[in-house]
């Protein structure tokens, strides 16, 4: 083996996401839950932003405010495909989840403190 590789043990360790040992936050084990429940029934889908919306509150935003909406929804969308990614791949109860789901549920929370169920999860 050349002295510039890893071993691929080595690799495969450094790779694989951390279990966490702290408590998990309920609203963030339910919100974990949620997510991914939408998205296996097909309401939430992986690549349209728009599946996020709630279109009854979203219709009543001026255009300011639905491309603001937009651009968020398509960072959220993101993090969910980044959040079901690692859910898939069996790293349910891990630093990397659990980090992306508190900041994607606080970002939610953030968007829809002024202006109501803007978001369907």
């Amino acid at each position: 083996m050349d002295s510039n590789q890893i071993d691929p043990q080595v690799q495969k360790e450094l790779n694989t996401p951390l279990k966490t040992q702290e408590a998990v936050n309920p609203e963030d084990q339910a919100f974990l839950e949620l997510i991914v429940k939408l998205v296996n029934e097909g309401k939430i889908n992986l690549y349209s932003p728009s599946s996020l919306l709630n279109d009854e509150v979203y219709n009543k935003l001026d255009n300011v405010q639905k491309g603001k909406t937009d651009i968020e929804a398509q960072n959220m969308l993101t993090a969910i495909r980044n959040i079901k990614g690692l859910y898939d791949a069996g790293y349910k109860d891990t630093y990397q989840i659990f980090y992306q789901v508190s900041e994607l549920r606080l970002t939610k929370e953030r968007l829809e403190y002024h202006g109501g169920d803007l978001f369907i999860i």
